[in-house]
Order: C-alpha cells, then structure tokens, then sequence
C-alpha cells in the first residue's frame, strides 16, 4: 500500500501529494526479468516511457519491446493495478520509442469538479498509441487488443502528441497580451477552421498529422465492431510533412497548426524592409530542434491551400450504417450538412489502414520552407512543450539551462529563464472564483484562470511554478528530490471539439480540461500537484 506523503511550498502556494504507487511485481513483469524477485531492492524506473490519461487516473509504461496499462481508483490513495500488458513487437530489434494515452470521447463522460477530469468512463473510452523503433504505430483498447497499426514512416518514432484547436477568441492570444492579461480567457462557441489532429514525430525530422475527425470515427468503429468479431480495415485521413534540414536526426519537433503569424520585420521601416510571405497567415506550422547544425531552432510555415482542407466522408459513410446514438450524429453531420467537409482536388491527404497493401507506401512528405531559424551555437533546444491552445505559445528547453518562452504568432522569444539544466517542463491552469464587490448575487464571482509553466530542475531536485505573465520570480517552490519526471496529462478526449448537434445550434462535444500534469519518480510513487491561489 502507498504511504501518503505530502510535500509543501513555504508560502503554502505549491503541493505535490503522493497518491499512489507501482508495485515491485509490476515493474518485474514489464522489466521481464525473474531475477528481480531475489533482490530486495525495488527495480528502478529508469529509461522507463511513461503517459497517463485524463487526470492521472491510467499511466501507461514502457520498456524495450513491451508496454502495460496500470490504473488505480480515483480518491482513494493505492497501488497501480494491471489492466492491460502487451509485447506486440514483430522483431526482437523493434523497441517502443513512444507512447500515448488517448481517451475517446463518448456520450456517457462526465467530469470531476477538479480540473473537469472524467469521473465515469466507459469500458471502450481509452485507447493506447504505441510508437516504435520501426516506424509503426499501433493503436490498443483498453484491455490490449490490437485496433490497428500502420508504419506511416520507416525511422523510429519519437513523440505522439494530440493537439487540440483554440476554442477561444481571446484576450490572451499573443504573448504581449497574455502579459498584461493573464487572468481572463474569453470564450467563444465560433466554430474554427482549426481542427484536432494527431502529431506524429519522427527521428529524422519528419511529421505525419492524423485528422482526429476520422481518426476518432475509425477508432469507434473498431471499439464497436471489436466486441462483435466483425472488425474491418478502419480508414482516416494523415498528412505527411517533411523539411528542409541540414541534420540526420532531430531533439524534438510539434505541429502548432494554422496561426495568423506576425512578421516580426513588418514594425520596421516599410519603405526600406521586405515582409516574408512566409510569415503571413498559415495553414500548417512546425517548431523543429535539430540535434546538429548551427540552428538551436527553426519554425517551418506553409500557407498551402491544400494543407487547410480534410476529408472524412467515406469514414462517416461507413460508421453511420454500423453505429447508432451520438457516433451516428456525428457521422451523419459530416454526409448531410449543407456545407459538407470535401478535401480539395490538390490535396496530399492519404487515407490508412491495417491492410498489408497500405504498409510500406511511403511518400517523403509535403516539403515545408524554413520560415527563421535561431543559431546561437552551441545551444541546441531539447524538448518542446505547447501550451494550451488559446495561448499560442511554447515551452523550449535548451542544452544550455534555459527555458524560452516562444511566441507562435510573432514568431519571438518572449520571456527566458535561466539556471535549469537538465530541467523538464509542463504546464498547468487553475480556476478560481473572485467575488464582485458591487454585486452581493450569489452567481455574481468571476471565473478566472490562471497559466502556469511548471518547471522540475531535474539536477537540483526543485520543483518551480511560474504563473504566466509574471515569470520574473517562482510563484511557488518545493524541494521534492531526484529522481523524477514530469508528465504532461491530455486535457481533451479525441473527438471532444467535433460539432454535434442541429445546423445553427451546433456545439462542441466537449470543453477543454484544465491543464495539468503529474510526477512520477524512479521508485514508480505518483505525486499530484496541487496550486493555491
């Protein structure tokens, strides 16, 4: 059984709880290895892949060839408990190099009031992305059946991420507002040409964006018809981008998506400077660290036509005879809306599945430009970390000990800090109430919400929080010790910002959790973070 251990900034502003842990003969069974049971010792964690679903509730582990799905009851403080393990490695060379919890979104979610986490999920409501060494990624229930796989590319995969549109029309857009207004978040229910989309990175450099529409469709079918022995070849839209790099290999890359970009030179003389057409409004944009070179960075911009369209028609086609309740709604509203989604004659769009025919056809990609690069050598950015999509910002961490906060939009490094080498990054929001003082109504307390990038300084074992907008000291710190990494929770299911609904009163599936994140040490303790405003 977990002891609970609670560890306290000194202005009582920052928590980390320790809430459960995983158990010795877990990591024996992931570790594969029986001599483990003669050492007193607890296995370390080390090397070990770990992501976790909405709230921490699952945390799934990787080790070489094999991944396991743990879970624990929420509210309660206890052990991880199995609920999946799977070696589904076609050689003994292939490796998983990346995982991904991906909760689907279905009619019967509800929400916690902390964070909006899923209080009650159904049985088919998550599924596990496992990358490999070889390219492939493969796609498991919650149980571990295998719901499909594709090699979308044939370098190792190093990063799956799921990366949500904006549903905000906010004050907070570009990060001069966001200094100056970091409480608010204006919402709005406009539906965005944006869409959700799965990022896959790989190794040399390469992105592979899956639409989340079809995606989502093609997995429901698969969870649907899996329990019927009647599985087919589920099908969804992907696009592949490659880009212009000097180098074999990369630390780290992400697809921001479409942003109305900035030129930074459009505030000099325009009489004597030329504004790029590179950096005006864009379809598809991309942060790329190169691990060699001179660059510690570049952004990569295309402002294609073809890249702003996607098509899933022919999935819907196929989920709405299958399927009924909301799934077929949804289905339903790509085939018979007025405007219907239809992917354009130019588009590079391809369509995927689990047939041996589609495996192995491998374009190069959709070739990216370089919009600017950042050559600082020998500073060379490490991991990259989006902020919640209204922000338009991300978290980089370079080789020299420094975090930058760099603005998407205007293309600009807004805030720097130094003196974390070796750091990890994530970011976290809190909602909190502030009563009007000219209005005694009980309903009358302003919402608002504050950002926060967490920050674990991994060689000093210090875990800082600066709230966004005020970076030039920590909110709050805590000596929490070596030993552990910092895990980024999703905030959204996949298929959450669908349209559901009539034409005309058309809303989202879901609003965006908070976002949060956990710690995991090397002993497998799972501590939650905790903020007082």
């Amino acid at each position: 059984m977990c002891a609970k251990h609670v560890m306290q900034s000194k202005n009582g502003r920052l928590t980390a709880t320790i809430e459960a842990n995983v158990p010795a003969a877990l990591l024996q069974l992931l570790f594969d290895d029986d001599s483990l049971q003669t050492r007193r010792q607890k296995p370390s964690m080390d090397g070990v892949l770990c992501a976790t679903s909405i709230g921490g509730r699952y945390v799934a582990l990787a080790h070489k060839d094999r991944f396991m799905l743990l879970g624990h009851p929420e509210h309660t403080l206890s052990d991880y408990r199995l609920i999946s393990v799977g070696n589904d490695a076609t050689s003994p060379e292939e490796t998983v190099t990346a995982l991904y919890c991906m909760d689907i979104y279905t009619s019967a979610q509800k929400k916690y009031l902390r964070h909006n986490r899923t209080e009650k999920q159904d049985s088919q409501s998550l599924c596990i992305m496992v990358g490999y060494s070889s390219g492939y990624v493969r796609v498991f229930s919650l149980y571990g059946h295998l719901l499909t796989a594709h090699q979308f590319h044939s370098q190792p995969l190093l990063r799956i991420r799921l990366r949500m549109p904006s549903q905000t029309n906010n004050s907070v857009r570009s990060a001069q507002k966001v200094h100056y207004n970091s409480g608010t978040v204006s919402q709005t229910n406009s539906a965005s040409d944006d869409a959700e989309e799965v990022s896959l990175t790989y190794e040399d450099g390469t992105i592979v964006n899956v639409d989340g529409r079809s995606l989502y469709l093609a997995l429901r079918l698969c969870l649907t018809e899996a329990t019927t022995d009647e599985a087919s070849e589920p099908t969804f839209q992907y696009k592949k981008w490659s880009f212009d790099l000097s180098t074999p290999s990369i630390s780290d890359a992400v697809s921001y998506g479409p942003a109305t970009c900035k030129d930074p030179l459009s505030s000099l003389a325009k009489s004597t400077m030329t504004s790029s057409p590179l950096l005006s409004d864009a379809t598809a944009g991309f942060i790329v660290a190169p691990q060699y070179g001179e660059a510690a960075f570049g952004v990569f911009i295309t402002n294609e036509d073809a890249a702003a369209t996607f098509s899933a028609v022919d999935i819907a086609g196929k989920v709405a005879a299958k399927v009924t309740g909301a799934v077929l709604n949804i289905a339903k509203s790509y085939l018979w809306r007025n405007n219907p989604l239809t992917s354009s004659s130019g588009s590079n769009y391809s369509g995927g599945n689990i047939s041996q025919d589609s495996m192995g056809k491998q374009g190069s990609g959709t070739l990216v430009p370089c919009a600017m690069a950042i050559c600082d050598s020998p500073r060379k950015v490490l991991h990259i970390s989006l902020a919640p999509a209204q922000y338009n910002l991300a978290a980089l961490v370079d080789s020299l000990g420094r975090v930058m906060l760099f603005d998407t939009e205007s293309c600009e490094v807004v805030q720097m800090l130094k003196g974390f080498r070796g750091c990890q990054c994530a970011w976290l929001e809190v909602e909190y109430r502030v009563e009007n003082a000219n209005n005694t109504a009980p309903d009358s307390a302003r919402i608002m919400r504050k950002t926060f990038v967490v920050i674990y300084a991994s060689k000093r074992g210090v875990l800082e929080l600066y709230e966004l907008g005020t970076m030039n000291q920590p909110y709050a710190s805590i000596s929490i010790g070596l030993g552990w990494n910092l895990v980024q929770c999703p905030t959204q299911p996949l298929g959450g910002s669908l349209l559901i609904g009539n034409q005309g009163s058309e809303r989202r599936a879901t609003s965006p959790g908070l976002a949060d994140c956990i710690l995991l040490d090397s002993s497998g303790r799972m501590a939650e973070i905790k903020v007082e405003i």
